[in-house]
């Protein structure tokens, strides 16, 4: 009895330092998210020659010669020379299939190796029309060339960013104000400001199925706080940059 008598004590005692040191601190900090979603600038396109010819050292010399065809008529288009990337990507690929012939009912297959040589020039299309990316993609085919979107970029992000942090700081407020409300005391003007990590840009799409993965950042921030936003996940369109800004903020409060 004696040793139960003694540990009440303690943990009453623990329990007046703490709500004495809360009462000195006076302060509460809490983690915002805000996040937004804007159209991607850059569309980063793929515009590829392939010749298959036994001759390696000619299907090169034409591959090449393709591309620069493609290349004037896509500026000639309205696409800028500073959008096209210089480098180029040369290499050659091998593809193995097997072809079977049936005669006088006896089957012989063998194994048939087909060598190409390839040529690949990126471009990065500043623009968020859709009309106009897909007028190069049309283009580069109509010179015999293969091209396609490899994904997309946002390259200027500051309207962006400046948007999700005040959605950020909008977030720690209605945080703070939850839990003040909560204890009955009253939440006082902010104390400090700042930000943890730098914002998050991901380009679309992602699936709600990705989204524990995406909002991992948010997680550990505030593991307990509005969970069911955390497991609703966010679909990010095609074409689409979302980008998500974290804040801590320390409030005076008051009793």
């Amino acid at each position: 009895m004696g040793l139960k008598l003694i540990s009440l004590i303690g943990f009453v005692s623990l329990v007046l330092c703490l709500a004495t040191a809360y009462a000195q601190d006076g302060s509460l900090r809490v983690t915002g998210v805000g996040t937004v979603q804007v159209p991607a600038d850059v569309a980063i396109i793929s515009v590829s020659a392939q010749n298959d010819s036994n001759d390696s050292t000619l299907a090169a010399v034409s591959n090449s010669e393709l591309l620069n065809a493609t290349v004037k008529s896509l500026i000639a288009e309205g696409v800028k020379k500073e959008e096209i990337m210089q480098d180029r990507r040369k290499g050659y690929t091998s593809s193995y299939r097997m072809v079977c012939n049936t005669v006088n009912n006896t089957t012989i297959c063998k194994d048939v190796v087909t060598n190409a040589a390839i040529e690949q020039v990126i471009i990065k299309l500043e623009t968020t029309d859709s009309n106009k990316t897909q007028k190069v993609i049309d283009t580069a085919k109509s010179n015999g060339a293969n091209a396609a979107i490899l994904g997309y970029a946002l390259s200027e992000s500051n309207k962006a960013v400046d948007e999700a942090r005040k959605k950020a700081l909008d977030d720690a407020k209605a945080i703070a104000e939850d839990y003040t409300s909560s204890l009955g005391l009253s939440l006082g003007k902010a104390l400090e400001i700042e930000e943890p990590k730098y914002p998050d840009i991901e380009i679309g799409p992602t699936y709600n199925w990705d989204m524990p993965m995406r909002m991992h950042h948010t997680f550990w921030m505030q593991p307990f706080h509005r969970m069911n936003g955390f497991f609703a996940g966010n679909y990010i369109p095609k074409g689409m940059a979302e980008v998500t800004a974290y804040v801590r903020v320390i409030y005076s409060v008051a009793d």
